[in-house]
């Protein structure tokens, strides 16, 4: 038995699920998240990771995760292929841009969700481990581009003077942050706008820009050439009346990489409105064919390891469960046994004792051993000591 079933995943993405059918997930889990579990939404990807009954067949997992049946382009991994699917996510390698850096920094942002599951919190922990070591092992770690350098190339593209242009980012996160970084010196004004200040004021002071707040972005639309939406503004916020006050003045370019999207569905084809979303946005460039195998092989080989220390963990808990349900036998038939051996001294008291912890000692070496050497023992050690029942 994989010692990972009960670990799962389902995964709409880029490439297999349009824009579209991403969001209506993003917004369906963002009301009932499935527990234990966790929601990790990008523009590129929204997956739910999950423990869950091994026994339960795809369909009552999809049910569990609140995924309808039959959404488009859903992949669902199970056991071992969940975690090297994580471990494939946290190196880039499943990312448009591979080997892209900043899903780490979003990924790390699940801990806190992941950490009330232990087989999820050591899931993530270890793809945090994985993404740094084949970084530092391949040319992964050289990859600089982004996706927010891809909407940051295709929004000047669309300007004619870029270097006279005022560019508004929305959003301080990972995304804005790498979307701003690529703006510097490419741009003659930055306007960062973000829900929390602090961590607008930190970035734009690194790159001399100027910070707004969320409630005064109409007003930073009006001097905004173009606009770079990354954050999670929890809907649309550039509606019809707002974008149609700012086009009449003038063309707005508008790269939307905000999950769900930020830009109302039916202000996307203002006249005007140049609009692009993460699902428009293309890498042209490519790794070296043998540098991904090498990635690939090592999440692979990371996954089986995972799951064979999972395996050992996975008997812990029964030994310690085997000796204590013995060291209960022990002192239940101590007692009784001293109950009808009132006659015996001190010594011979110690002596029935130490010969009852010896027996109960002796009994249980050699299944902790086995146990020890063959973790997947764990489940008929349960059976055979009766520590379902106890555990029920």
């Amino acid at each position: 038995m994989d010692p990972l079933a009960s670990l799962v995943v389902a995964s709409l993405r880029q490439g297999d699920a349009p824009i579209d059918v991403r969001e209506r997930l993003v917004n369906t889990l963002r009301d009932a998240a499935p527990l234990p579990a966790f929601v990790f939404a990008t523009c590129h990807r929204v997956e739910i990771y999950a423990v869950v009954e091994p026994k339960l067949d795809d369909e009552a997992i999809l049910a569990r995760l609140r995924v309808a049946k039959g959404t488009a382009g859903l992949r669902l991994f199970r056991g071992e292929a969940a975690a090297r699917h994580l471990f494939r996510v946290a190196t880039g390698l499943d990312s448009l841009i591979q080997g892209e850096s900043q899903v780490v920094g979003q990924l790390r942002r699940t801990i806190d969700a992941a950490s009330a599951e232990p087989l999820l919190d050591a899931t993530v922990r270890r793809a945090l481990n994985v993404s740094r070591e084949v970084r530092a092992r391949t040319v992964l770690g050289k990859v600089t581009r982004s996706l927010g350098s891809l909407a940051v190339d295709e929004a000047l593209r669309h300007l004619e003077r870029p270097r006279e242009a005022t560019v508004l980012v929305v959003g301080a996160g990972e995304m804005g942050k790498l979307a701003s970084r690529a703006l510097q010196r490419r741009i003659k004004s930055l306007l960062i706008a973000n829900r929390g200040a602090a961590r607008a004021v930190d970035l734009a002071r690194d790159l001399a820009a100027e910070t707004v707040s969320l409630d005064e972005i109409e007003t930073a639309l009006a001097r905004a050439d173009a606009v770079i939406s990354a954050a999670d503004t929890r809907g649309a916020v550039l509606d019809v009346p707002r974008l149609e006050r700012r086009l009449a003045a003038g063309p707005l370019v508008l790269i939307d990489l905000a999950m769900p999207r930020s830009v109302a569905p039916d202000a996307r084809s203002l006249d005007g409105l140049v609009y692009r979303s993460a699902d428009d946005l293309r890498d042209t460039t490519a790794l070296p064919p043998d540098a991904i195998a090498h990635a690939e092989q090592f999440c692979a080989a990371a996954a089986r390891q995972f799951a064979t220390e999972w395996l050992a963990r996975m008997a812990t808990p029964v030994i310690q469960e085997m000796h204590a349900r013995a060291d209960e036998h022990r002192r239940h038939q101590l007692a009784r046994a001293m109950s009808k051996l009132g006659h015996l001294g001190a010594r011979d008291r110690e002596v029935v004792q130490a010969l009852a912890w010896s027996l109960t000692n002796a009994l249980l070496h050699e299944p902790t051993i086995a146990l020890r050497a063959v973790p997947g023992r764990a489940a008929a050690a349960r059976e055979l000591f009766g520590l379902e029942e106890r555990s029920r």
